[in-house]
């Protein structure tokens, strides 16, 4: 059992095939649910109006930047774990506010700490409201 067991994760990833792989790692780890989106558009409207517990999001989705889809999450009180192929001497960690940020190409045992992470710094958290 891991924490993330019996959760519901949103994967938003362009790329088909890391998308693939996201979920199979995650499904290993437990998760009750899993849904994949591949556009920023898509991932909007899951982030507005469905419910998750984590979010595993690409930083660039087909070109366009995908922080403005983070601050949506983690104003819902939803943990975000940034995957991206950038470096830190690439792109600010300024950027990824206070998700976890996880380097591609990522493992499962990389992800598995990286999801982790991010729903412990929640936990950690005060409660705001």
């Amino acid at each position: 059992m891991t924490m993330i067991s019996g959760l519901a994760v949103l994967v938003v990833e362009d790329e088909f095939l890391v998308a693939l792989d996201a979920e199979s790692m995650i499904r290993t780890l437990g998760a009750a649910s899993i849904e994949v989106v591949g556009t920023f558009e898509d991932a909007e409207r899951r982030l507005t109006e469905g419910t998750y517990d984590l979010v595993l999001l690409d930083v660039n989705l087909n070109g366009q930047m995908s922080f403005p889809l983070g601050r949506i999450a983690q104003s819902r009180g939803i943990p975000v774990v940034f995957a991206t192929g950038y470096t830190p001497h690439t792109r600010s960690l300024a950027d990824f506010e206070s998700g976890v940020r996880l380097a591609k190409s990522y493992t499962p045992e990389s992800l598995t700490v990286a999801l982790m992470a991010a729903l412990e710094a929640k936990a950690a958290s005060p409660v705001t409201g």
